[in-house]
């Protein structure tokens, strides 16, 4: 008997619309299901979600469905891997699918390079239209986690479009962050900057739902606290001496993108700048900026945040009231 190769964790909270076409799509595969398994963290869904589950569970009977108090996406994951028995992991989110018949391709990846991650392409499906798709390039060799970072990322820090190899993220301890929302866009330079080997996919094996109750289209004081939170950690991992200057002037650019649009998205949904953006500006040092081109709207930004969101905000404001007109 062949040793379990993948486990598909699923993070299930209060998608009873959307759990079924998931979980069917991760058994809809052209390998035995001896090779891998399937395992459904119930995060306290209040909903008929784990009902569903269960129900499925009677018709595949070695799906494993683990049940929890809320404690969110990410500790929805860290639950997921601990029970993982396989050689690598997928962390698929509980609204989206993967590609009918992917799996053979993935084992076979697998089986040839050994990687530490899997980097897969996905589409983004809107009223049942693909409205868009980003795949990886082919390449011929393997590439470090710091290529993959530097040439091949493109802030696509989306944890479903990796597959990671069960102990490059036990021994490295490579948990998911707690408590927070875009906890991607954390652990994902964090994972890359231990990594020696990934394998880029070049095909459409994930597809991501675009629904009006996902975070990104909800925006409160939570996401923006939340955000310049990560950053400040970003900003952190960018100062450990153990990564490169080019994966740390990388990771400025990001912090220096994110602050930007973090500030306008603020001002769009007329939130209030939390102090951690002050913080984490302060924290910003001017070295850290000499080798970047640094955009105007975060010099005007660390010059005068708060006059920089007012002045955002009303010519925002009309501008929506022209367009209305």
């Amino acid at each position: 008997m062949k040793p379990m190769l993948l486990s598909i964790v699923i993070p299930v909270y209060n998608v009873s619309q959307y759990v079924e076409k998931c979980i069917r799509s991760c058994y809809n595969q052209n390998i035995p299901i001896s090779e891998y398994e399937i395992i459904v963290v119930n995060d306290g869904s209040k909903d008929d979600s784990l009902s569903i589950c269960e129900k499925l569970q009677k018709e595949y009977v070695d799906l494993k469905i683990v049940s929890q108090e809320n404690r969110g996406l990410s500790g929805a994951r860290n639950t997921g891997l601990r029970h993982a028995t396989g050689r690598y992991v997928w962390f698929v989110d509980s609204d989206d699918w993967i590609e009918v018949n992917c799996l053979q391709n993935i084992i076979g990846y697998i089986e040839k390079n050994d990687p530490d991650i899997l980097w897969l392409g996905h589409d983004v499906i809107y009223n049942g239209n693909a409205t868009s798709s980003f795949v990886p390039n082919k390449t011929t060799n393997l590439v470090s986690g710091e290529d993959l970072f530097l040439d091949h990322l493109n802030n696509l820090f989306y944890i479903w479009k990796f597959i990671y190899k069960r102990t490059f993220l036990t021994d490295n301890k490579l948990e998911f962050l707690e408590g927070i929302l875009y906890e991607d866009l954390e652990f994902t330079p964090r994972a890359l900057a231990k990594a020696n080997t990934c394998v880029l996919v070049p095909n459409i094996y994930y597809h991501y739902l675009m629904r009006e109750g996902s975070i990104i289209n909800n925006i409160s004081e939570r996401n923006i606290k939340d955000r310049f939170f990560i950053l400040d950690k970003l900003n952190n991992l960018g100062q450990d001496s153990s990564v490169s200057v080019d994966y740390r002037d990388k990771i400025n650019s990001i912090i220096i993108y994110f602050i930007a649009g973090t500030v306008k998205m603020s001002a769009r949904a007329k939130i209030t700048l939390p102090p951690n953006l002050f913080s984490l500006l302060k924290n910003i040092k001017k070295k850290q900026l000499k080798n970047l081109k640094v955009a105007t709207d975060f010099k005007l930004i660390k010059l005068n945040p708060s006059l920089y969101h007012f002045v955002y905000k009303n010519f925002y404001g009309l501008y929506r009231l022209i367009k209305k007109v």
